[in-house]
């Protein structure tokens, strides 16, 4: 049984005036543990064909990875971004591998914030409804497309300089966080599906 907890709440910033807010704090989750698969006994007719097993390489299993770009976003140079970014990723804790990352410029009003890390859960809408109401409670979550396996949800998480939407999800394979700044939550639900296949891979690749 593997146990995964998460410590996750970030504070925003004003990234349009580049104003430093404290930052919020961080709540423990803990997800499911999965369970272990239990083979089948071998069949006791001899006629019975064998049943192949895949090779490992074969198997589909993802990773997450801190790529090159993000949606097209360069990674930031901002200090103030790079800052919050760092945050982010710190405050995403888990017993597992993470990455984190801080994409994008204020000038082009078009910043992503993300932290992710590998997981290894049996619910993950439950361990998403959880995260929303213990590290994120301060918004009100409702249920997106995931754009890939498992379950998420966005929340408004605008400031008054800074229109933001946070966006979670959760898969067996992966937990995460997004950050869209400068971006209306339809905007954003609509990107998240695009970002998670750019954090989240199939790791035999």
């Amino acid at each position: 049984m593997r146990a995964m907890v998460g410590v996750l709440a970030v504070g925003m910033i004003a990234l349009a005036g580049c104003s430093d807010k404290p930052a919020e704090q961080s709540a423990a989750a803990s997800a499911p543990a999965s369970t272990a698969a239990t083979s089948a006994a071998p069949s006791p007719t001899p006629s019975a064909a064998p049943v192949a097993t895949p090779a490992a390489a074969d198997v589909i299993a993802y990773t997450v990875v801190q790529p090159k770009t993000l949606l097209g976003r360069a990674p930031a140079t901002e200090s103030a971004i790079k800052e919050q970014g760092a945050k982010v990723g710190s405050a995403w804790g888990t017993k597992e591998s993470k990455v984190s990352g801080a994409y994008g410029t204020t000038g082009k009003k078009n910043v992503i914030l993300f932290a992710a890390s590998t997981a290894d859960l049996t619910d993950p809408a439950a361990f998403v409804e959880q995260v929303s109401l213990q590290g994120f409670s301060k918004y009100t979550f409702h249920p997106v497309d995931p754009g890939m396996r498992g379950s998420a949800r966005c929340a408004d998480a605008s400031t008054a300089a800074t229109p933001t939407t946070v966006c979670l999800w959760a898969d067996q394979y992966a937990t995460g966080v997004i950050y869209f700044f400068f971006s209306a939550p339809a905007d954003a639900e609509r990107s998240l599906g695009q970002a998670r296949a750019e954090i989240e891979v199939d790791k035999n690749k």
